[in-house]
């Protein structure tokens, strides 16, 4: 068995293949030379690096578009963090699951990994709740929406960048009604029973609204 990590790609046209990473540092992105290419018009050229550091291993982000995520959490822009056996690391829409060989397991209940609460893919524009599809799909605009919360998730956005993500066509002139009406279809459908007390999507009064995950 190798001494070194791998990862192993979960979803999109390369789904189950395996990646060795040695000793070095690993470049991850669309660009060619990369030594992991993504084939995601969502991912960047130069998207981000995994470096062995130490025995262990990191996962940086440089200053891609659309982020790099570990365990559904972002890691900061230019940012980075080490990753753990059984962590599941999304850069852009593509996911990987990242093996540590050098990692000891005590007990059979430290091998299931938590699955992210609330997962988006935008390739296949599917999303998952607790581990399970949303069925039926979301409407156009209600994708388009949760994904531009996704991706902008811990952060609070207004009405208007909201207005200009979501409806480009209407150059943002949209009534905060229709957003207000939009984002209550949108809980509806991924936090049925948590209208009272939102688990994903937070109102902030006057403003605009903001993703957390848990």
């Amino acid at each position: 068995m190798s001494r070194f990590g791998k990862l192993v790609c979960l979803n999109g046209v390369r789904a189950g293949s395996e990646y060795d990473l040695p000793d070095h540092t690993v470049t991850i992105g669309r660009a060619a030379e990369s030594d992991i290419v993504l084939q995601d018009q969502f991912a960047s050229r130069h998207h981000a690096e995994i470096r062995y550091v130490n025995g262990a291993y990191q996962v940086h982000d440089l200053g891609s578009k659309n982020g790099v995520l570990v365990n559904g959490q972002r890691v900061p822009p230019a940012g980075s963090a080490w990753l753990e056996d059984g962590s599941e690391i999304q850069f852009a829409s593509t996911s990987f699951r990242f093996h540590d060989p050098g990692a000891t397991v005590t007990a059979p209940s430290l091998i299931a990994v938590r699955e992210p609460a609330l997962r988006v893919d935008p390739t296949t524009r599917q999303v998952y709740v607790d581990g399970k599809l949303l069925d039926p799909p979301l409407s156009v605009k209600q994708f388009d929406l949760l994904w531009y919360l996704y991706q902008t998730r811990g952060r609070v956005v207004s009405k208007d960048e909201i207005a200009q993500a979501v409806w480009p066509e209407s150059q943002g002139d949209v009534y905060d009604a229709n957003i207000d009406r939009m984002i209550s279809r949108l809980r509806s459908r991924i936090e049925p029973g948590n209208l009272g007390e939102p688990r994903f999507i937070t109102t902030v009064r006057g403003y605009g609204y903001q993703m957390r995950l848990e």
